[in-house]
């Protein structure tokens, strides 16, 4: 593998289509090498420049190849502006988890048929929002080889046709090698949740590693907001990088 700072990348932007929709998809990856994949989710604010800096980030530092879908493309009531936050999570309400899943999951089996992806070899990743469905996601399908859920919520405020369980009642038996990454502090996200997550995905994995941040706020990772706390920032990008090589090494054996 080449020196990081020196790696050669590729970008691409493609269309999956799904039961009529498209779903744009922003992949970032090595030139012209096979590479482990990583389905990067985005926040409630959608696939926009901060999400494509970090998974070029990942494909710098790590060689992956990263696919980061927008998961919320041409639905209705789209705001204007993306960053804001009531539009874009009354948005968000309106869509069943089991489709956005679905996405995901449509996602993941393109990316098993291309050439340059080790499809044996494909984690996901998601921030906040993309947290949680990184969560729900990974537990729902077979093969996902990791699990990165940075302050994804563990309990919503409340059931609903769309929301129809919290994405801790989906870590239930699939449940792959996992790492978490909360805030002491987060007004969505109780430590006592996180807690009770870490108690249930352990009940079917060995390999689960939850770090809590007690002095940084929701959202710490995210360095365009004005919740970005440094210190934590680095300290979860050096834990995700370890975690990552180290789940990397062992499907290569």
């Amino acid at each position: 593998m080449s020196d990081s700072n020196e790696r050669s990348l590729q970008e691409e932007e493609f269309l999956l289509r799904r039961n009529g929709r498209e779903l744009p998809v922003f992949a970032v990856g090595p030139n012209d090498v096979a590479s482990a994949g990583l389905i990067l989710i985005h926040e409630i604010f959608g696939l926009n420049e901060h999400i494509r800096d970090v998974s070029r980030r990942f494909a710098k530092t790590l060689g992956l190849r990263v696919f980061a879908p927008d998961l919320f493309a041409d639905r209705p009531g789209l705001p204007a502006d993306k960053n804001d936050l009531d539009g874009m999570r009354a948005v968000w309400s309106k869509i069943p988890d089991s489709e956005l899943i679905g996405d995901l999951q449509a996602l993941y089996q393109e990316m098993s048929k291309r050439d340059d992806v080790l499809s044996e070899t494909v984690g996901t990743i998601g921030y906040c929002m993309g947290g949680a469905m990184a969560l729900m996601f990974a537990c729902s399908t077979p093969h996902i080889a990791f699990l990165i859920d940075y302050y994804g919520r563990v309990r919503y405020p409340e059931i609903t046709e769309t929301k129809t369980k919290h994405p801790i009642d989906y870590a239930c038996g699939n449940v792959c090698p996992t790492l978490g990454l909360f805030s002491g502090i987060d007004s969505l996200i109780p430590v006592s949740d996180v807690e009770q997550l870490e108690d249930r995905l352990k009940q079917y994995s060995p390999d689960v590693q939850l770090k809590i941040y007690p002095d940084a706020p929701h959202a710490f990772f995210n360095d365009t907001r004005d919740h970005y706390n440094e210190a934590a920032a680095k300290d979860a990008w050096e834990r995700t990088v370890e975690f990552i090589n180290r789940q990397i090494s062992v499907k290569n054996g």
